[in-house]
């Protein structure tokens, strides 16, 4: 294949098409006596420029440089128009139909040059340019598709995390029950019926408990495009049941004030899930920092959700990039508070975030509009 770039000249006067080829021979040239030929070229070959007279039977050349802005196939390769008509009229309706220069015959040919040259480089300069566009959307369906992954294996490991502190206590409740009998089987002491049933009935709530703790975060992470009008308050209440166990193992201690009085919007289900990261990172930082007396306080007014913490605030120099992929505040890997973002944003609501008092301030906004 040649590196050359390619010009295609229309001219149904054969002596015109010998001049352009002698002068233009440091180019790849393919050449075209009428405009359907020259159709069937740009179908069939990388065209860099067309040269194209006006004057030609059956189609002339307006009326093919009007096809090719209309195929979207071909609406980038730059026509130069170069003909003998040049009244004002006709330079302008050259212009119109989308050519990007227009010489006049006959011509000189040092500007003929100059010009070729001059358009050649911008498409060469265009087509590094769509390639470059090209690589980056690559690179960013990939880097999107790695968020998206790492993501869902933070979200099982937070699922992890808080069965197991849910589980904690059930378990060191069947733990007990079992070393009771054990003991008592091996110190040869009756166990009534009445009691043995009893501690039957008390393991089975245990193990219910369990199975509920289960299904409770696998419905909560659960993907879902439902829309619905929901109360912010009684969504974050939910968060906050859920979260309870792993809060009170945190010793961190929450503060809820509401004077919201009507509903919003969105999808429930990815609302409470930003909730939970913004919770998870303030406990993440706590135990990063080693906060004492850790709390977070949370404000809801109509679409506005306000929650703050006493760990420190934000470092400055990440605040400006907390919502970003893989900026994180934390030793964990920056992912929580991107997904957030991008949630909300689906859900034509706004985060921000800055530092104030003895820690930082998140406040997610609905647009009122929703309603």
């Amino acid at each position: 294949m040649s590196d050359k770039q390619t010009v295609l000249i229309v001219d149904d006067v054969i002596e015109n098409i010998d001049i352009l080829v002698n002068l233009l021979g440091q180019y790849d040239l393919v050449t075209a006596t009428d405009a359907k030929s020259a159709l069937s070229i740009v179908k069939e070959e990388e065209i860099d420029l067309i040269l194209l007279d006006i004057m030609m039977p059956n189609m002339d050349g307006f009326e093919l440089c009007k096809i090719l802005q209309n195929e979207s196939t071909t609406l980038h390769i730059p026509i130069i128009f170069l003909s003998a008509k040049d009244k004002h009229k006709d330079i302008q309706k050259g212009f119109e139909l989308g050519a990007v220069d227009y010489i006049t015959k006959p011509f000189n040919p040092t500007e003929l040059l100059s010009r070729v040259s001059t358009h050649l480089k911008l498409r060469a300069y265009e087509k590094d340019l769509e390639k470059r566009v090209t690589q980056e959307l690559e690179k960013n369906y990939l880097t999107q598709q790695m968020i998206h992954q790492q993501s869902k294996q933070a979200a099982l490991g937070e699922l992890l995390m808080h069965i197991a502190h849910q589980w904690k206590q059930p378990l060191a409740s069947l733990g007990s029950i079992n070393l009771l009998y054990k003991t008592k089987i091996e110190n040869s002491i009756k166990i009534s019926d009445e009691d043995f049933l009893k501690k039957v009935e008390k393991t089975e709530e245990l193990i219910k408990f369990m199975s509920t703790t289960v299904d409770t975060f696998r419905d909560f992470y659960q993907p879902s495009n439902t829309i619905e009008s929901f109360s912010l308050t009684d969504a974050t209440n939910n968060v906050l049941n859920i979260y309870s166990a792993t809060l009170e193992y945190n010793n961190i201690k929450i503060y809820l004030h509401s004077s919201e009085n009507e509903n919003s919007l969105a999808n429930e289900n990815e609302f409470t899930q930003v909730i939970f990261s913004i919770i998870n990172n303030s406990r993440d930082i706590f135990n990063l920092r080693k906060t004492q007396n850790p709390e977070i306080h949370i404000e809801i007014e109509n679409k506005k959700v306000s929650i703050s913490d006493n760990a420190g605030g934000v470092d400055e120099s990440i605040i400006n990039d907390i919502f970003e992929a893989f900026k994180s505040s934390t030793e964990g890997n920056g992912i929580g508070l991107y997904i957030a973002k991008e949630i909300l944003e689906k859900n034509s609501a706004t985060i921000s975030v800055k530092n104030r008092d003895k820690g930082a301030l998140f406040t997610i906004e609905f647009l009122t509009w929703l309603d």
